[in-house]
């Protein structure tokens, strides 16, 4: 084919596809060359300014944001700090007190555990093998009684009292005024007996030392005699105008007449007495004393560690610690009736275990309520064993 014959281009714009690519190009450029004239340009500025107007405006609020976040860190930082300073420290110093507490605690219970209680235990168990063999002879005593076969009640007496009396004579006074107390202690003490001894005259005081009960009985208007065997102090109860009769307790009593007395008393005697003498002087009250006559008897409670193993020795005139469960049975053996038994005259409480022992507990959580409550009846237990009333009383009255 020549090129003559070739078809030359048309002129014209065809309606296919391509007619329409052509235009999207020519917009295309159009649009192009209107971004590079000025005003294209300043659209284009004032586009990206309020783009950029509405990033500020976002970095802004993101800012604050910020801020708070930091302003709310920064005061969570000082509640930790406060907390650490403050209620942490305060916990560990609570926590320090407690273990401390805990700690003498437990020292206190090894203490107990480790010594006293073992020393109580050895003590009572020296107790209760004495108190063993002396209910023994208590038991050979009462099927004597049963048996109606007479008490073993010698008359001739091992013990010269009248002798005692002198060999004693110079430190007698002495005696009765470092250990029987102050006139003014044992006239309160004795005013407990007062009014059962102002319905029993005539009294008879046994061993009646300074006259104290006598004074008492005196001021109340009840007629009373007492027996002294110290003849120094016999003397000096006379001067005060008491009636006194000097002598062995025992010969005395056997010189009254049968009946003759409506009350008598004996308070802190019958522990110097030997157990015959006790016997023989406990027969010649019942016969002196009238039918439904009185006798009160008192003496060191030696069912008290602290008394029965100390504070009783303290007086060289003192035999053996006299029972109160021993001298009931003597009473009855000889004929009268026991009425009742008393406790008196307590030790003072700054002095028992009790008080002591729950001083100074710091805390009040029920762990700490609980070792108080332990401590506590641990100390009652051996206030009852250790620090027990001083001295004891039993009544007795001869039948009608």
């Amino acid at each position: 084919m020549s090129g003559d014959d070739r078809v030359a281009p048309s002129a014209e714009p065809s309606n296919d596809g391509s007619a329409q690519h052509q235009n999207g190009g020519l917009h295309r450029l159009m649009k192009a060359l209107f971004e590079l004239t000025p005003w294209g340009m300043g659209r284009r500025i004032r586009v990206q300014g309020e783009d950029l107007a509405r990033v500020q405006v976002r970095t802004d609020a993101v800012e604050h944001r910020l801020d708070a976040l930091e302003e709310g860190l920064r005061q969570a930082q000082a509640e930790i700090a406060d907390l650490r300073d403050k209620r942490f420290s305060g916990a560990e110093i609570r926590l320090d007190a407690v273990e401390s507490f805990v700690a003498e605690v437990n020292a206190e219970a090894a203490r107990l555990r480790d010594r006293v209680v073992p020393a109580v235990v050895g003590r009572s168990d020296a107790l209760l093998e004495r108190l063993s063999g002396e209910i023994d002879e208590l038991g050979s005593l009462v099927e004597r009684m049963l048996l109606d076969e007479p008490l073993p009640i010698p008359g001739a007496r091992v013990i010269d009292e009248a002798k005692l009396a002198s060999s004693l004579a110079r430190v007698q006074p002495a005696l009765l005024d470092a250990f029987r107390g102050s006139e003014t202690e044992i006239r309160h003490r004795l005013d407990h007996y007062l009014e059962a001894l102002r319905g029993a005259p005539p009294v008879l005081d046994l061993g009646c030392g300074r006259g104290e009960l006598l004074l008492l009985l005196r001021e109340a208007g009840v007629e009373a005699a007492g027996i002294e065997g110290d003849a120094a102090v016999a003397d000096s109860a006379r001067r005060r105008g008491l009636d006194v009769l000097q002598g062995d307790v025992l010969a005395v009593l056997e010189s009254l007449p049968d009946a003759s007395r409506g009350a008598v008393t004996a308070m802190h005697l019958f522990e110097h007495l030997e157990p015959e003498t006790l016997l023989a002087v406990l027969t010649e009250i019942r016969r002196i004393l009238r039918p439904g006559g009185l006798l009160v008897v008192e003496s060191p409670n030696p069912h008290s560690l602290r008394v029965g193993a100390s504070l009783y020795w303290i007086d060289p005139t003192h035999r053996r610690p006299l029972m109160p469960e021993t001298l009931e049975l003597y009473l009855k053996s000889c004929g009268l009736k026991v009425d009742r038994r008393e406790l008196l005259h307590p030790f003072p409480a700054e002095q028992l275990f009790a008080d002591a022992a729950l001083e100074d507990l710091p805390g009040d959580g029920p762990e700490i309520a609980a070792v108080a409550a332990g401590l506590g009846q641990l100390a009652r237990r051996l206030d009852g064993l250790v620090n027990g009333p001083r001295d004891f009383a039993v009544w007795a009255s001869k039948p009608d």
